[in-house]
């Protein structure tokens, strides 16, 4: 077997075989984290597949940790002493969207092509677990985060929809609102609860079924 065959065959496997691996460590990883104390409880409250609308599939189920969120900060050390100083303990993500997500360079590669013109729609749940009642109501108060670099986003107060406190954040291109996500956030207890509907172009997710969605998941939270 000559050495350009050997070369090659090891790269294809390279090429193959290293997503594949990581893949796998990933999904081992994201086992752990859903059996984490806490977390079971938090994504028993979750969404079901049969309550979303047409067309929508699961993209993601996670645990997040206050270190997760630290680590994706400038300042880990600073937002870890916040969230603690929060009484935050632990969270839960899921998301669900359509198209379906075939992986970071698939989709980019998609949105480029067939689903150029294809209405984009986002469904997220998430769930987070404060020491107590009176911080998770604290944090229910918090202002938003915002990207400032972006002036084309937009967030505004939405007053209150079925007992959710509601809030729209909106991006716009050349005055015209080409994204829009409605956000509906709760206290329960000790969990703070958000659902977020986003849908590009403006419009393809109706108010009605995110709201429907939250009353689901906050029913289920007591």
């Amino acid at each position: 077997m000559s050495t350009g065959l050997i070369v090659g065959i090891i790269i294809i496997v390279l090429v193959v075989g290293v997503p594949i691996l990581q893949a796998m460590i990933r999904g081992a990883q994201r086992r752990r984290s859903l059996a984490a104390e806490g977390v079971p409880e938090l994504r028993a409250a979750g969404l079901r597949n049969e309550e979303l609308p047409a067309g929508l599939a699961r993209q993601t189920a996670e645990a997040v940790t206050s270190e997760d969120i630290a680590l994706a900060d400038d300042n880990p050390q600073a937002t870890i002493t916040q969230l603690d100083d929060a009484g935050r303990v632990i969270g839960y993500r899921e998301s669900f969207r359509d198209p379906r997500s075939l992986g970071e360079f698939i989709d980019w590669l998609l949105a480029q092509s067939i689903y150029r013109n294809r209405q984009h729609r986002r469904i997220e749940v998430e769930l987070t677990r404060y020491e107590s009642s009176e911080q998770a109501a604290q944090a229910l108060d918090a202002g938003p985060l915002l990207d400032v670099a972006d002036p084309g986003v937009s967030v505004e107060e939405a007053g209150e929809r079925r007992g959710l406190i509601a809030r729209e954040w909106t991006r716009s291109e050349n005055g015209d609102t080409v994204q829009r996500m409605l956000e509906l956030r709760w206290a329960s207890g000790d969990i703070l609860g958000v659902v977020r509907g986003d849908s590009e172009p403006s419009g393809a997710l109706s108010d009605d079924e995110v709201e429907r969605l939250a009353a689901l998941v906050k029913g289920r939270l007591g």
